[in-house]
């Protein structure tokens, strides 16, 4: 006889959580697609233009990648002229990351592709709500990062 067990309010949040974590990347991908850059295109435009130069260890961090995955799609941006590779002036052995100029354009088309979203999904919301409902969503985020852990980082970290 199976003794089904009632969810409990902790595992309804996760359950919760993770579809709309699934529902958001369905989101990002289908902005990704209209302005024609995939998902981690417009991740990493979106990380260099609020942060500016970084390093791939840095893109790798932010986007919870290992290093490799990160240069990889770095590489396919500098390949598409979206991002350019430069040498640190304070330390000659360390590359960095900055955007192109395409690469600065295309993220303004991102924020606009973006802005037009954020006000068509949450047209029916209050600023209170959307104040309520970000502190929710920082609480939650802080929550599980401390016990979410790192991405394995490569010995090697390739430029």
């Amino acid at each position: 006889m199976s003794h089904v067990h009632p969810e409990t309010p902790p595992q309804a949040l996760l359950r919760s959580v993770q579809a709309f974590s699934r529902t958001l990347r369905e989101s990002s991908l289908e902005v990704a697609r209209q302005i024609g850059c995939t998902k981690g295109a417009l991740a990493i435009v979106r990380i260099l233009q609020r942060r500016g130069t970084l390093q791939v260890s840095d893109i790798a961090h932010a986007l919870r990648v290992d290093i490799s995955v990160a240069s990889r799609q770095v590489s396919q941006l500098v390949d598409d002229g979206l991002v350019e590779r430069a040498v640190d002036d304070e330390d000659r052995r360390v590359r960095t990351i900055r955007l192109s100029p395409a690469g600065r354009s295309l993220a303004v088309e991102i924020a606009d592709a973006l802005d037009r979203r954020a006000h068509e999904v949450f047209a029916g919301w209050t600023a209170d709500e959307l104040r309520d409902a970000t502190a929710t969503l920082d609480r939650l985020t802080t929550t599980l990062a401390r016990l979410a852990p790192e991405p394995a980082h490569d010995v090697l970290q390739p430029a």
